[in-house]
């Protein structure tokens, strides 16, 4: 049951809010509750029980984590000092401990059930220059939906509770609620405890402004998924499927189309997921602001999946390079490479894992991993080459201030992350060298591509509405708020067209070949 599908629109939302509004204040929670378990039911079936594991272990762990810093608490009052930093010392590797158990078991469900066999291929890959013709054999598992997103944010629970920012949650269907809560279960965004469990809990009471705004955000992510992201997939599909026949312009017109795709796509099923989760007075965090103008890849990446990104920087890359092996790492790096790099090579290093993990999240083989790696290339030689290019070049400073260089800022990136999006998409680490190579050789065919004029046009047309609605937001125009100070009928206009141009333009029937949301398969 997809996002944009009827079934979903027509009758599972409305039941569920009509649910939680009629229902009184106490029993609003069991009905998001009810609501989260069908919809996954219906999208997952029997491997809901992995769902219900992870929830599980979070809320045993969690309990158990807050049971130690009660004890604690207790123990601790009136000691004196050296006998109390022994007992804190104590009960602080104690929570460790369970917190490492808890890392160890949902990392262990999330390697069995999507990365074991990558792993054995891989394994068996280096096993193959061997003499002794050893070969491991690994299950394979069809990967629940949205096992990626549940899992880590299990894991900012029991790191949050290690903490003491939350408190443990007293229930088990609390936990099992905040992480199947049906609109950021299958593609997120990363919610975390503190933010969502309030409203989650204690529900508001059903409020017509916060109805009004969800319901137009969910309009304007069916627009950008039906009329542009699915229409765009067409051409898409069948230039990176079929590679070999295509070159030149047809991949660079593919690639472009991809990265419409993708963000079309992914930004549009956060506005249907956070426009839903507005209409019960959910506050999900925001996971996209207008990537594309950004100035270098790293803003690139603080503004696409916003909350992936902040996830891995909290939990990954910040307590790695503060940690003693990367600490003693830094001073050894002092001690034979000077002070500079000494500072450097620690976060280098934090910043490598990072993007591994960033491309590893996104898929299970080689490709995924060159892709972070890419990124960290583009990070890293940015950081390194910036001391060169202000002294080659003084005035760099200043042309800085500039809109043109700033334009240029943001064509360049525009272009790197187009090179990343073809790498990403392609179909395998040989498919994308193929490709990269085919950009050299000119394509002498026609460009419209499983698409006629008429679709490039709408295409076009929805790329630059999409453009000007990011241009108003960058600018801090509040678009729904501008339009709800309009008068009734004008408001009315725009949505009825609005529904009118998702009937109309969207790309569905038996021309056009629907594709699932990407994502969702992360």
């Amino acid at each position: 049951m997809a996002y944009n599908s009827f079934p979903y629109l027509c009758i599972f939302l409305p039941l569920c809010w009509a649910a939680w509004a009629l229902l009184p204040q106490r029993y609003r929670p069991a009905a998001l509750l009810g609501g989260s378990l069908i919809f996954y039911w219906l999208m997952a079936g029997t491997y809901t029980f992995w769902l219900l594991l992870a929830a599980a272990l979070t809320w045993l762990l969690g309990r158990w984590l807050g049971s130690l810093q009660a004890l604690q608490a207790a123990t601790t009052s009136g000691l004196e000092r050296d006998a109390r930093k022994a007992a804190k010392q104590k009960f602080t590797t104690m929570q460790k401990s369970v917190v490492a158990a808890g890392v160890a078991g949902l990392l262990g469900l999330l390697i069995w059930l999507k990365y074991l066999p990558f792993l054995a291929r891989s394994l068996n890959a280096l096993l193959a220059q061997l003499p002794f013709g050893w070969q491991v054999s690994a299950p394979s598992f069809v990967q629940p939906v949205g096992l990626s997103f549940f899992t880590l944010m299990a894991m900012s629970y029991l790191f949050d509770v290690r903490r003491g920012t939350i408190r443990p949650a007293e229930h088990y269907w609390q936990v099992l609620l905040y992480l199947s809560f049906w609109p950021h279960v299958v593609e997120g965004p990363f919610d975390r405890w503190a933010q969502i469990s309030p409203a989650l809990l204690d529900p508001p009471k059903p409020n017509y402004r916060a109805f009004t705004f969800g319901v137009q955000r969910i309009l304007w992510g069916m627009m950008k998924k039906l009329i542009i992201a699915d229409r765009a997939n067409m051409y898409v599909k069948a230039v990176f499927d079929d590679w070999a026949k295509y070159s030149g312009a047809a991949v660079v017109v593919a690639t472009l189309l991809y990265t419409l795709q993708l963000y079309a796509e992914f930004s549009g099923c956060m506005d249907m997921v956070l426009g839903a989760a507005e209409c019960f007075g959910v506050p999900l965090t925001e996971n996209f602001r207008q990537p594309f103008f950004a100035r270098s890849v790293s803003e690139f990446w603080r503004r696409w999946h916003i909350t992936l990104g902040a996830w891995l920087r909290e939990y990954l890359f910040q307590p790695v390079i503060v940690s003693k092996p990367m600490m003693r790492f830094g001073k050894w790096c002092r001690t034979r490479f000077g002070a500079a790099l000494g500072r450097s090579l620690p976060v280098w290093a934090g910043l490598l894992l990072t993007w591994l993990a960033i491309g590893l999240w996104h898929g299970a083989g080689w490709l995924y991993v060159f892709y972070g790696l890419y990124y960290f290339v583009l990070q890293w030689m940015g950081e390194v080459t910036e001391p060169a290019l202000l002294r080659l070049c003084p005035r760099l400073t200043d042309w800085r201030t500039r809109r043109w260089y700033k334009l240029w800022q943001v064509a360049r990136t525009f272009v790197l992350v187009n090179f990343g999006m073809l790498l990403f998409r392609s179909n395998g680490t040989r498919a994308a060298l193929d490709m990269l190579a085919s950009l050299a050789r000119p394509y002498t065919g026609s460009l419209l591509i499983k698409l006629d004029v008429q679709d490039m046009w709408v295409l076009v047309i929805g790329a630059v509405v999409l453009l000007a609605v990011d241009l108003l937001h960058e600018r801090g125009v509040a678009i729904r708020e501008t339009l709800a100070r309009q008068p009734l009928p004008l408001r009315w206009a725009v949505y009825c067209g609005g529904m009118l141009a998702v009937m109309i333009f969207g790309a569905y029937g038996d021309n056009y070949d629907p594709a699932a949301f990407i994502y969702a398969q992360f």
